[in-house]
């Protein structure tokens, strides 16, 4: 039978206490990164044109791909975002994703308390399961994937915490094929209808619903293999109703704006390569931010070997496919981080327990002389403070970095009252929109060419189009090109639908030579970050009602140097920014 669950240990000394406090703000800290995500300004953009025209069927705010279908698997999280960007503005965004940290923090601790993991396992396992989720966890929908996967976990390991978890069920003591279940090994599973639901909302939140329900799947599906397994005849009613979990969860998924059409675009997206983005990449092993999860598979490793606790083959055989993908695509280093964090702190515990030989379970504190507590109080006191200092300056500010985001670029092109059509660089694309295409942003000045929504609304035709024009042809592991796209042309995003202008990054070394190259267009501006071309016929024509002379131009190497508060929009003469602050506005002079 499956190990007794002993009651849940809570902390019962002011010391033990004051050490989960810390932990609680060292993990704060560790998920409550404050620079801007590039797509963020789009996020908010779309959730407030949900908000006031419903969900739009084609590409908005494009140039290049008017009337194209848009399946938007983002909706719910976009809704939410630009209610709290209004409400809150950049603090508030920071505090709910912290407070979402949190809450997958809290979902691990309370388990692992609940199995008897000791204070340093437990300090150990939340500390690595945060600091593996810090450079994924942005203010962006990716951080409501990871909320609603954890909360789905916790659901369905609790209720198979009563089940046998030796390596042959049906040898479980006092058990043989032909024995019925316990009412006790059954009487959670009515809680697994709570996962269609938990699918529901999470399939209307982010797209990562897909791998939620497949590891779901793989869960429940082997579990109704144990079933049979171990009560053999008997196990069967209890694999029907896993199976009934599975068929629902899959339906669930099909409650969406777009019903099957958003699955059928998935598998198509999902079936291209994406080696453009980097968080499709595998993780890179020479890189200090591989450093968490290097060190969370190597403990992984050696709970593996070390550990007297039953390790259940269910989990392994999830965990390890769970870690072929993280090794595979970076932005699954999370589904990896929470699965440790909520299955494996336990073992951890009887690892430690091995190591420091320790027999007795005598709180923390209690054997410590009276000087020894009074340096303890003061290390905790003064360690809170620090945390607390540094949570508070990663919260009260969203920070949009002046060498990563053209920021000086764009409020030149406000000042010189520049429209039309805009080839910019994706990264840089859903910044544009705030600033220049909505109406928020004081009116629709302009349309971009492809922005970071990617498949979701541009035919791969303008999606090999741009990255033709910024990365040039690569290689397989730089690009993928369509094989209906035309041949390779990196100029040809620049006659396409006739632009007006082009923007991008210095460091994007291609498309400056590109640009370079051009005899129709003429630099109006340049900084260390970035370069912004007009066509020579609109800009450099003094017969042009565009023209812009010489001495309006800005070229320069001036550093880029600090931040500004999010959004860091541009100054126009009657600005209408929806979300932004007074504040925000004031400091973004």
């Amino acid at each position: 039978m499956a190990q007794q669950q002993l009651p849940f240990s809570a902390p019962v000394t002011w010391i033990e206490r004051g050490i989960y406090l810390a932990l609680v703000l060292a993990c704060a800290v560790a998920l409550s990164p404050n620079l801007a995500d590039a797509d963020l300004w789009g996020h908010v953009q779309y959730g407030l044109d949900a908000l006031e025209d419903g969900i739009p069927a084609s590409t908005t705010y494009s140039y290049t791909a008017e009337g194209y279908r848009w399946v938007n698997h983002e909706n719910l999280s976009e809704l939410m975002l630009a209610s709290i960007a209004v409400v809150a503005g950049g603090p508030g965004l920071l505090a709910m994703k912290c407070a979402l940290g949190l809450l997958v923090i809290a979902i691990i601790l309370r388990r692992a308390l609940q199995h008897q993991a000791g204070m340093l396992a437990v300090c150990v396992v939340a500390l690595l399961v945060a600091v593996n989720m810090t450079y994924h966890w942005s203010v962006r929908p990716q951080v409501f994937s990871y909320t609603l996967f954890a909360v789905l976990m916790a659901v369905v390991s609790w209720c198979f915490d009563t089940w046998p978890n030796d390596w042959l069920p049906n040898r479980a003591p006092g058990h043989d094929a032909t024995d019925r279940p316990l009412a006790s090994e059954t009487s959670r599973l009515r809680h697994l209808w709570w996962a269609p639901c938990i699918l529901l909302v999470w399939t209307n939140t982010h797209g990562g619903f897909v791998a939620g329900l497949c590891i779901l799947c793989c869960l429940l599906f082997f579990r109704s293999v144990q079933a049979i397994l171990c009560w053999g005849r008997y196990g069967w009613p209890v694999a029907g109703h896993l199976w009934m979990i599975i068929v629902a969860s899959g339906l669930a998924t099909m409650i969406n704006p777009y019903s099957v059409g958003l699955h059928q675009w998935l598998l198509q997206s999902l079936g291209q390569p994406r080696p453009e983005i980097a968080e499709w990449h595998p993780p890179d092993l020479t890189s200090l931010l591989t450093i968490p999860l290097i060190l969370l598979t190597t403990l992984w490793g050696l709970v593996l070997l070390a550990s007297r606790r039953v390790l259940h083959w269910i989990q392994l055989i999830v965990m390890l496919i769970v870690l072929w993908q993280c090794y595979e695509h970076q932005r699954h280093v999370p589904f990896f981080a929470i699965l440790f964090g909520l299955w494996m702190a336990p073992h951890v515990e009887s690892l430690l327990w091995r190591l420091q030989k320790e027999s007795d379970n005598m709180p923390f504190g209690e054997d410590l002389t009276l000087r020894m507590r009074g340096a303890l109080a003061l290390g905790l006191t003064v360690a809170l403070l620090l945390l607390g200092v540094r949570l508070y300056d990663r919260l009260h500010q969203l920070r949009v970095e002046r060498d990563e985001f053209p920021i000086t670029a764009f409020q030149f092109m406000a000042d010189q009252e520049l429209e039309g059509k805009l080839v910019v660089t994706y990264n840089w694309a859903q910044y544009a929109i705030a600033a220049f295409c909505s109406e928020q942003s004081g009116g629709s000045r302009m349309r971009v060419g492809f922005d970071g929504r990617f498949r979701t609304c541009y035919p791969q035709e303008v999606v090999d189009m741009h990255f033709d024009f910024v990365l040039g042809e690569g290689g397989p592991k730089h690009r993928w090109r369509g094989p209906e796209s035309p041949p390779f042309d990196p100029a040809r995003v620049l006659q396409f639908e006739d632009p007006d202008l082009a923007l991008f990054s210095r460091r994007q070394t291609h498309a400056v030579e590109v640009m370079q190259q051009q005899d129709n267009w003429v630099l109006l501006y340049q900084d260390e970050l970035a370069q912004l071309w007009g066509r020579a016929d609109r800009y450099d024509d003094p017969a042009s009602d565009r023209f812009l002379p010489v001495a309006s131009r800005q070229i320069s190497d001036e550093p880029q140097l600090g931040s500004v508060p999010w959004p860091a929009l541009p100054r126009f003469a009657t600005p209408e920014r929806t979300f932004a602050t007074a504040n925000e506005l004031t400091d973004n002079g």
